[in-house]
């Protein structure tokens, strides 16, 4: 029986060989079974490593999804930022829209204060004419007022315009992440399946090697 090529798998020195007990064996069947021996130290010791490449994988992925999570947080900073910009514009608009209204109604009790005092002073003399002029005044300036306000509520729809669109943006972002994160899971179980299999490979030539005939 040959065995200088001997391969665990070949069976050719296995535990099935036509040896006796108290048989000790040729120099090929020592040489064989030393070989196998080797064999399993090395098998064990790549066992290991191989092991050990789940726990690199872990902390790999790990690391990935906290990357993933900072960089979207920032994203995220960057979209409620933005919301209260637009929380501090809203605020201004209200603020020049109420300054608007007083000096509006500061004006118009002013002129129609004046327009009193010409009636109660003037009598007669305070004629048709002018009181035509205090009411064109007073239309000018209720005209003036209603452009101004409906520049501020042009501006109020502008705002809120932004608002929804950086609300659309969250939503984006949220469902990006999943995304991302999704991704990285599958190739996570891809990457542990892989190692998986390969262990069980290591597994099936252990019984091979285990199987070698010791003289």
């Amino acid at each position: 029986m040959s065995s200088a090529k001997w391969h665990p798998a070949s069976g050719e020195l296995g535990i099935f060989g036509d040896y006796g007990e108290g048989h000790e064996g040729s120099p090929e069947e020592r040489a064989a079974f030393s070989q196998a021996q080797q064999g399993l130290q090395a098998l064990g010791e790549y066992e290991t490593k191989v092991e050990g490449r789940k726990d690199d994988l872990s902390k790999y992925y790990g690391g990935a999804e906290g990357r993933v999570g900072a960089e979207y947080g920032s994203k995220r900073d960057e979209v409620g930022l933005a919301r209260e910009q637009i929380g501090i514009q809203r605020e201004g608009v209200g603020v020049q829209e109420s300054s608007a209204l007083t000096s509006f109604l500061g004006d118009a009790y002013s002129l129609r204060s004046k327009a009193d005092v010409g009636r109660a002073t003037g009598g007669l003399a305070f004629s048709g004419g002018q009181e035509r002029g205090v009411e064109r005044q007073r239309a000018t300036m209720s005209d003036m007022m209603q452009g101004r306000q409906e520049q501020f509520d042009i501006a109020r729809k502008g705002l809120d315009i932004s608002g929804k669109g950086l609300d659309i943006k969250m939503d984006q972002l949220d469902l990006s992440e999943a995304g991302d994160l999704a991704d990285l899971a599958k190739q996570y179980d891809i990457d542990l399946a892989g190692i998986d299999d390969m262990l069980y490979q290591l597994e099936t030539e252990r019984t091979s090697y285990e199987g070698v005939y010791q003289p």
